[in-house]
C-alpha cells in the first residue's frame, strides 16, 4: 500500500509538471506575440536602417544641435514628410510620453543631406515634422537631417531618452507610415576642462641679457675718465614682453650725471654728441657717433619713442616713456647708449647717475 501510494504520488507530481511545462510554453508565445505587437506599428511597414542621433552637447537642459541620420528602405512609395518625436521609450505602440525638459518648438532646420528637399513643417515640444510640398520617391541611401536650438531634457529621472522616426507619404505625418525607426541617447554630466592664461609682464635690466632675463647681468657702467675732447660712452639693455591687451611702456626715471652740487646737464632733445660740451644723454639704436649700441631685436612689436629712436641723437628727462607697443607683444631686446660729454669749466670730482627703468602694462 505504501509503495502504491509512493507511486500515485509520482505520477501525480509528473502531471502537474508537465501542465506548468504547457502553461511557461503558451505564455511564452503570448509574451512573443505582444512584444511583436509592440514593436511593429505597422504590418507593412519596414524598419529604417543605419539609424544615429548625434548631438553636439550632452549635457542636461542644454541649448544644442541634433544630427539625425537613417537609410531609406522602401523606395516604392513616395515620401512626403518625415515625423521626429522625442519619447521615453523607443516602442512605436506605446503611448509617447515627453522626456522632462525636452523642447524642440524652437528648433532650426540647418542642414540636409542624402534625401533633400524638405523644409521645416512644424516643431512642437517634443516633435518636429519636416515636409516635401509633395510626395516625391527616394533611394535607398543614408541621409542626415539637422535641427539647431533644441532644449536637452533635464536627465531626470532617465538620463536616456527616444526620438521615434517615421516617414509617411503624406505631407503632414499624418496616416500610415512607410518606413520606422528609433534612436537613443544620454544626458550626461560632462567633462569639464579649464585653465587660466595668467596676465603676464616680462621685463629685465642689465648690461647684457644674452637670451633670456635669466641671463642678465651687471647693473654699474664705469666711464673711467671724463674728456674734454672725447666722448665717454657706454651701453645697457633691456628686454620686455607682454600679452596685455593694451601692450606696455618703458619709463626711465633718475638724474643727470652730479658729483655733489655740481652736474652735466642733460640734453632736453634730442642733440648730437659734440666733446667739449657738457651732454648727458642716451638713445635706443644703433650708433656710429659714438660707434656704439644695437638696433632693436626680438618679434615684438615694442618700439622706442620718437626722442630716443634718432641714430646719433641724444636725450634725457626723467619721466620719459622710452619705449611702447599698443598691443600684446613678444620679446623685444633694446640697447641704451649713454654718452657723457664735459666742458673745459666742468668741476672735477666723482659724477654719477642712477638711472630706473619701469615697464608698465595695460590690460
Amino acid at each position: 500500500m505504501k509503495i502504491a501510494y509512493n507511486k500515485s504520488m509520482t505520477l501525480l507530481v509528473g502531471m502537474r509538471s508537465a501542465k506548468r511545462s504547457v502553461l511557461a510554453v503558451v505564455a511564452v508565445l503570448l509574451f512573443c506575440l505582444q512584444f511583436s505587437w509592440l514593436m511593429t506599428p505597422d504590418a507593412s511597414a519596414a524598419q529604417l536602417q543605419q539609424r544615429a542621433l548625434r548631438i553636439s552637447s550632452p549635457k542636461a537642459n542644454e541649448l544644442t544641435t541634433h544630427k539625425f541620420t537613417f537609410r531609406y528602405i522602401t523606395t516604392t512609395d513616395p515620401i512626403g514628410s518625415i515625423k521626429f518625436e522625442y519619447c521615453t521609450s523607443p516602442i512605436a505602440s506605446l503611448p509617447c510620453d515627453e522626456p522632462p525638459g525636452i523642447d524642440a518648438s524652437g528648433a532650426v532646420f540647418s542642414d540636409q543631406t542624402g534625401e533633400t528637399g524638405y523644409s521645416l513643417f512644424s516643431a512642437q515640444t517634443n516633435s518636429i515634422v519636416l515636409t516635401r510640398g509633395t510626395a516625391q520617391s527616394v533611394n535607398n541611401t543614408t541621409s542626415d537631417y539637422t535641427f539647431d536650438s533644441v532644449v536637452n531634457p533635464d536627465g531626470v529621472p532617465s538620463k536616456t531618452f527616444y526620438v521615434r522616426i517615421a516617414t509617411y507619404q503624406s505631407t503632414d505625418a499624418t496616416g500610415t507610415e512607410t518606413d520606422w525607426g528609433s534612436v537613443v541617447n544620454s544626458i550626461t554630466e560632462g567633462v569639464d576642462v579649464s585653465g587660466e592664461v595668467p596676465p603676464i609682464l616680462s621685463f629685465c635690466v642689465g648690461l647684457t641679457i644674452d637670451t633670456d632675463c635669466s641671463s642678465a647681468e651687471g647693473n654699474l657702467i664705469d666711464l673711467g675718465d671724463l674728456k674734454t675732447n672725447t666722448v665717454s660712452s657706454g651701453t645697457s639693455q633691456m628686454r620686455a614682453a607682454t600679452n596685455a591687451q593694451f601692450g606696455l611702456a618703458i619709463g626711465v626715471y633718475g638724474t643727470t650725471m652730479t658729483s655733489g652740487i655740481n652736474e652735466i646737464p642733460a640734453l632736453n632733445n634730442p642733440t648730437p654728441s659734440a666733446p667739449g660740451n657738457a651732454q648727458f644723454g642716451f638713445n635706443l639704436r644703433s650708433n656710429s657717433n659714438p660707434g656704439k649700441g644695437e638696433e632693436p631685436a626680438g618679434p615684438g612689436i615694442t618700439t622706442p619713442t620718437a626722442s630716443y629712436n634718432i641714430p646719433n641723437r641724444y636725450t634725457f628727462n626723467s619721466g620719459d616713456i622710452v619705449a611702447i607697443s599698443s598691443e600684446e607683444t613678444d620679446v623685444r631686446k633694446f640697447t641704451s647708449t649713454y654718452i657723457v660729454n664735459v666742458s673745459p669749466s666742468q668741476q672735477p670730482g666723482v659724477y654719477t647717475s642712477t638711472l630706473t627703468y619701469i615697464c608698465t602694462a595695460t590690460f
